[in-house]
């Protein structure tokens, strides 16, 4: 701080020593001034004590405030306004005061706009949503009333899609208040999968896909919350069967590392990722090189599931070998971690 003190003031460091020189040369070459040397030494020895000591005093009572300004720096937080140090002594110091002031009130009406408009913006989708729910639950009962109609088979996995679809955008619409829609419980595992292999059954039976479940534990229970659980293997399922080639297989497994935590993995015979893509599969947006091969990736899936994994405290792991398949693992904490999950709940 005394450096950039320094080189601040270098103008007035630069006058000071202007005016000494001057003096002196006054002095020494004027000749109707008699003196002697030790008493020009004096005269210059005592400016620079008197320019030393206001010169200290200065920079003691003008970086005084900065010095407050820089811990406040390392340490800011949402009160920082109400942290600010007043400025007692520098008319500059106070004008730095007032404009964080009325910098930090801009912006949090700013923030204030922006956040009402998103409001509405969630609410006019999840209203959408909700009401196109209506139509899409009509057609849902004509199709399963139309089973033997080979028509209505094939318009099923289109309905399939189109209401993941949207249900994915509900979920989207609840992810930035999921603390307030979030219940921790003891769930099997093999129930959740079965839900979700039951619900994407007809786009299974479209590719002719075969699904396994192998698990090397006794029905595997986790503490985490269904529904939002549901819908990380949903994202991982639908991602599977959307690469898998017709007439493929995904197996998925169950097991338990040699801490106690349960894993679940899902995996797929589909064209695999990448080396250089794996880093980056979980990117807002990102589809890489398989994703731009097929149109209707958006890059959003993964990343909602690892959104949302890491809320539940679930750890997402890909492994792949291009050409031969990926795999997506979801470890769960241990029944005695739980108390983390609602710890980063409430955070």
């Amino acid at each position: 701080m005394f450096l950039r003190y320094l080189s601040y003031k270098k103008s007035w460091i630069f006058l000071v020593a202007s005016l000494l020189m001057l003096t002196n040369a006054l002095i020494v070459f004027d000749q109707g001034i008699s003196f002697s040397m030790f008493s020009l030494m004096y005269l210059n020895v005592l400016f620079l004590i008197i320019f030393l000591a206001f010169f200290i005093w200065r920079y003691k009572k003008e970086t005084a405030f900065m010095y407050k300004l820089q811990t406040l720096k390392e340490e800011i937080g949402e009160s920082w306004v109400e942290a600010l140090p007043d400025a007692n002594y520098s008319f500059p110091d106070k004008m730095i005061v007032e404009l964080m002031r009325n910098t930090d009130d801009f912006y949090k009406k700013r923030f204030h706009d922006v956040k009402k408009t998103q409001l509405m913006e969630n609410d006019y989708i999840t209203s959408w949503i909700h009401e196109i729910k209506a139509p899409l639950t009509a057609m849902k009962i004509t199709i399963d009333s139309n089973r033997s109609d080979r028509l209505a088979q094939k318009i099923e996995t289109n309905w399939l899609r189109l209401h993941l679809l949207i249900d994915r955008q509900l979920y989207i619409t609840r992810l930035p208040t999921l603390e307030a829609d979030y219940v921790v419980e003891q769930v099997k595992m093999e129930d959740l999968l079965k839900e979700e292999i039951r619900d994407l059954a007809s786009w299974c039976m479209e590719k002719n896909m075969n699904v396994q479940i192998d698990s090397d534990v006794e029905v595997p229970i986790v503490v985490t919350d269904r529904k939002w659980c549901r819908f990380i293997i949903r994202q991982l399922m639908t991602n599977a069967i959307k690469y898998s080639p017709e007439e493929g297989t995904i197996r998925i497994t169950l097991g338990r590392k040699s801490n106690g935590a349960v894993w679940l993995g899902i995996h797929d015979e589909g064209p695999g990722i990448q080396e250089h893509d794996l880093p980056r599969i979980f990117d807002k947006g990102f589809t890489g090189e398989n994703g731009r091969i097929q149109n209707s990736a958006t890059g959003i899936g993964l990343y909602l599931a690892q959104a949302v994994a890491n809320k539940l405290s679930i750890t997402l792991d890909v492994e792949s070998t291009y050409g031969e398949g990926t795999a997506m693992y979801m470890t769960f904490l241990r029944e005695d971690q739980t108390e983390a999950i609602r710890r980063t709940m409430v955070q």
